[in-house]
């Protein structure tokens, strides 16, 4: 694995626990998060807090890491499944991220890509 794929597992690792101190370790302080929804953040500090906000609000959250594909040394991609728990049953997503690194081994880009349901 690369450089960047081992970074972007550390980081996943440390997010699916909600281990803040871990997820900050591993970001740039001029990260940039590209989200599936236009919910774009930049900077290290704004976006732990968009983490902070978001994820305990997510009822039963678990993360499954499916492949991690090196994509070169400072770029990797993660395909992963997030499940949360609903009253009707869990809710399962299934995405795509894209992590580019920079060359103090923190990640400066994560794009989320998400797979959407079908249509009923």
């Amino acid at each position: 694995m690369s450089a960047a794929g081992f970074v972007a597992a550390r980081y996943l690792q440390a997010l699916a626990c909600q281990d803040w101190d871990r997820v900050a370790a591993c970001l740039a302080t001029d990260v940039r998060r590209s989200g599936p929804f236009g919910d774009d953040v930049e900077g290290a500090t704004d976006y732990l807090s968009f983490l902070k906000r978001t994820m305990p609000s997510l009822p039963g959250y678990r993360m499954q890491i499916d492949r991690v594909t090196d994509l070169d040394e400072e770029r990797a991609m993660v395909e992963l499944r997030e499940t949360i728990e609903l009253d009707t049953g869990p809710l399962v997503t299934h995405e795509c991220l894209v992590f580019d690194v920079d060359v103090t081994g923190r990640v400066k880009e994560i794009s989320v890509y998400i797979r959407q349901a079908p249509r009923r």
